[in-house]
């Protein structure tokens, strides 16, 4: 994989804009089939896009989207290098959907892919006998046995090809994936053991102020208890005082997240700092948690006794 420049066929790009640029990756036998880059207009690369037959090329939706909008990039031209370039027009044949190399949350690129048989003839009088060589490279492979099994097989053809062929780093698709993933993983592991501890220190801080406000409050609901008042109701006033804690601690926590968007817009996959159903399942989350912690001071203060609590006092 490597950045081409290159010039579309028809396409005038806008006053002061830079030279066209997109990642091409040559190919050769069925790499978008093994790979499953889903087909989305057009065809595949087929024994027939020999070094002989007119040079094809096959782009990602990105690519189609900024040169030809809605229109379809089939039988469109593009050309690699500058206008100044005498290069031969590449034919695009098929259109394929956007494809992430590095990361889930990597942004798209514009990118188009050309048999490596065609390579050198694209290139024309700009071409060189370095262009392609055998210092980097992929191999993939589908199979329907266990990939680790297949790993002799593969290291036997390639040494029946050429002894003197390395491979390394030969893995899965599926430890490639999560390799890439390693950095989101422990940042989402970071993010919520800080989340557990807060959580938990809004457990143990919403509990000691709702049973601190129930220990100043006992010969007040002594005395509601006295005048007929049921201990549903005293339980009631304590279930009273955690919501408004909770609604307190909510409005808060939405104003720190509305301060903090644009650092956890970095850190979310997919999902907007100002989600309103993450926002709501949050918010409730929390005066869940608020009803929780007062369960045990509301208990204690449903079962006082009137006559001992007024005695005491």
């Amino acid at each position: 994989m490597s950045d081409s420049t290159f010039v579309v066929d028809g396409y005038v790009p806008p006053k002061g804009a830079p030279m066209n640029l997109a990642t091409l990756t040559l190919t050769q036998g069925d790499y978008l089939r093994s790979m499953q880059i889903p087909l989305l207009e057009g065809r595949f690369f087929m024994e027939s896009d020999a070094a002989s037959a007119p040079l094809v090329a096959i782009v990602n939706r990105k690519f189609a989207e900024h040169y030809w909008h809605d229109a379809t990039p089939i039988g469109k031209r593009f050309r690699i290098g500058t206008p100044e370039s005498r290069t031969e027009w590449l034919t695009v044949v098929g259109e394929v959907a956007d494809v992430k190399e590095s990361s889930p949350d990597s942004p798209d690129k514009e990118e188009w892919y050309q048999p490596v048989e065609q390579f050198g003839k694209s290139l024309g009088s700009f071409g060189s006998d370095w262009d392609l060589n055998g210092n980097s490279g992929f191999i993939t492979l589908r199979t329907a046995e266990p990939p680790e099994q297949m790993a002799n097989s593969l290291r036997a053809t390639v040494h029946s090809i050429d002894p003197q062929l390395p491979l390394s780093q030969l893995q899965t698709m599926r430890h490639a994936v999560s390799d890439s993933e390693t950095p989101r993983r422990f940042q989402t592991t970071l993010i919520s053991a800080f989340a557990a501890a807060a959580i938990l220190l809004a457990v143990l801080g919403i509990y000691s102020l709702i049973a601190f406000s129930v220990a100043l409050r006992v010969q007040e609901m002594a005395v509601r208890m006295a005048l007929g008042s049921q201990r549903s109701g005293v339980l009631g006033l304590v279930f009273l005082s955690a919501t408004k804690l909770g609604l307190a601690g909510c409005g808060l926590g939405l104003v720190g997240a509305a301060a903090a968007s644009r650092l956890m817009d970095s850190l979310l996959f997919e999902v907007s700092p100002f989600d309103p159903i993450v926002l709501t399942l949050s918010a409730g989350f929390v005066m869940l948690l608020a009803l929780a912690a007062s369960l045990v001071p509301a208990r204690r203060a449903a079962s006082i006794d009137p006559m001992q609590a007024l005695r005491a006092e």
